[in-house]
């Protein structure tokens, strides 16, 4: 069980490396904590979290890294589902989604939006073997794929995307989902953001796929809206 201070930190290493990718050291959130305390504590609070499994260091010397327990931790204990996009991003997607009466377009549409807001890979299916997706240039922009083993592993899933997204189709899902690592069909080096959508004819789902290390509170709200204003 963490401390209410471990928790703070963690948020704070998840937060931070979420938007530098670069390892965290413990100087840098002394300033950022509710409480001043002295960074031999703060170090002693990274030995605690690393020895509980939500942090690591990728190297000697370097600062810390969320491990994906620690994502999870972010994903269960500070999501907030009830968030809202903010005004300026609600009227792009507005835009897009009003100005088209094509279905098919619509939701092309709304995945390059997705995948132009988050940063991400978007994928779109329309029925069982029938999917397009945009953004991956985003995906191999990022870090985490500069590895050839990572890239290959997701190549290999996109050779595969008909049968990746009709295993997804076929999952009942009451609410949009989060998967990561060895649950997410796109790779374990990813994650996944997933919604189902209806609209008129066409039933589906729509997924934003990135690393790891992704802002999930931003793209669950990006998600949940899209498939609100789809309806």
């Amino acid at each position: 069980m963490l401390t209410e201070r471990q928790q703070e930190i963690l948020k704070l290493i998840i937060t931070t490396y979420v938007n530098g990718a670069e390892p965290i050291a413990s100087a840098s959130l002394s300033e950022k904590l509710k409480e001043k305390v002295s960074s031999a504590t703060i170090r002693n609070e990274f030995a605690a979290l690393e020895d509980a499994g939500y942090i690591y260091q990728p190297h000697t010397s370097a600062g810390r890294i969320p491990t994906r327990l620690a994502y999870q931790f972010f994903i269960d204990n500070y999501l907030d589902k009830n968030k809202e996009v903010n005004q300026n991003i609600l009227k792009k997607i507005e835009k897009i989604l009003g100005g088209e009466s094509d279905t098919r377009l619509r939701l092309k549409n709304s995945a390059k939006l997705l995948a132009e807001l988050s940063g991400q890979a978007v994928v779109v299916a329309f029925e069982e073997n029938d999917n397009y997706y945009t953004g991956l240039s985003n995906l191999f922009s990022q870090p985490e794929f500069s590895e050839r083993n990572i890239i290959v592993s997701l190549t290999s899933v996109i050779d595969h995307l008909d049968k990746v997204m009709e295993d997804l189709m076929n999952k009942t899902r009451a609410e949009i989902e989060i998967l990561l690592a060895e649950s997410n069909p796109f790779g374990r080096d990813c994650s996944a953001v997933i919604g189902n959508y209806k609209i008129k004819e066409f039933s589906g789902l729509i997924a934003i796929v990135g690393p790891t290390r992704m802002d999930y509170q931003q793209n669950y709200i990006l998600i949940k809206e899209i498939i609100k204003l789809l309806k």
